[in-house]
């Protein structure tokens, strides 16, 4: 397949270039910015130009692509404006054609689960992330206009030293103490880096058109757990310090969910989570090892 990743600069969207690449598609990755451009040449990457806030520019790439990813993590004045905008373009150019569309959202959508949830569950996002449900509703959407379009619900993302965990260990190497919101008794739904991006190739080749699909591992570990082993990791010796949930706004009431999460439905294409754990990760893998590199 000739594949598509919008957001292919970004800490999922590499990983799942790489994925795709090494499965043997052709992947081209969008790039709105020199600097952007440069990034990507710089791995081997074809790139061409695309930014999903200039809808306009991203038909002509998506015209060309057997499968289209999107992975963007807008940072604009209204990041869901962008995906909407882009997300219609998206539709328009795909319509009629069945090739594939893959959204890639967040198991924050679910909100609170009150027992595990599956892909089936009712969503009750918290205010800030309703949008991202209506988005993902669109795609689902899809599928009438002849569209192979799936939604990808990732946990929090891990590995690599990079994503929301670095944020942990940032706080013990410059507090000598990991931060956490509350008593940090939630539990996380968590996707290694890599696991997802082989889910994601898998899903392109083999997934059910308007099929959601659960990115998380088997694990089940509280924020303290996950915040002490950063510590330990970053030579804190597991301290951590308890804050307001509000310090974060938002995005720190999507850290304060306490979610189960199920991953038969991603099991059932013949994926499985390989990665470390993230707790494995934080204090004996790549994120310390990113702060002796750094």
């Amino acid at each position: 397949m000739d594949v598509l990743i919008l957001g292919a600069t970004g800490y999922a969207g590499s990983a799942i270039e790489r994925a795709f690449s090494r499965r043997g598609h052709w992947t081209v990755g969008t790039a709105r910015s020199d600097h952007a451009q440069i990034t990507l040449a710089s791995r081997g990457i074809a790139h061409t130009f695309g930014d999903a806030a200039r809808p306009e520019t991203i038909v002509e790439p998506v015209k060309r692509a057997d499968a289209v990813v999107y992975c963007v993590q807008a940072t604009d004045a209204d990041p869901w404006d962008v995906d909407l905008k882009a997300l219609r373009a998206i539709g328009r150019t795909m319509a009629g054609t069945e090739r594939t569309f893959i959204y890639l959202s967040s198991t924050w959508v679910y909100g609170e689960t009150e027992s595990v949830a599956d892909e089936s569950t009712a969503l009750k996002p918290p205010p800030h992330l309703e949008k991202r449900a209506k988005l993902e509703q669109m795609v689902l959407g899809m599928v009438k206009i002849g569209i192979r379009a799936h939604v990808i619900r990732a946990g929090t993302i891990y590995g690599d030293g990079g994503g929301v965990p670095a944020m942990f260990v940032q706080s013990a190497r410059q507090r000598l103490s990991t931060m956490i919101l509350g008593n940090g008794g939630n539990r996380w739904a968590t996707i290694g880096r890599d696991d997802l991006a082989a889910l994601t190739v898998l899903i392109a080749e083999r997934g059910k058109p308007g099929a959601v699909y659960n990115a998380v591992d088997d694990s089940s570990f509280t924020m303290r757990e996950i915040a002490e082993a950063a510590s330990r990791g970053a030579g804190a010796g597991g301290a951590v310090t308890n804050v307001s949930p509000g310090i974060l706004g938002p995005f720190g009431e999507s850290l304060m969910l306490d979610q189960r999460v199920s991953n038969a439905r991603a099991r059932s294409l013949g994926w499985a989570p390989n990665a470390p754990t993230i707790l494995e990760e934080l204090e004996h893998g790549s994120y310390p090892a990113a702060l002796i590199a750094s």
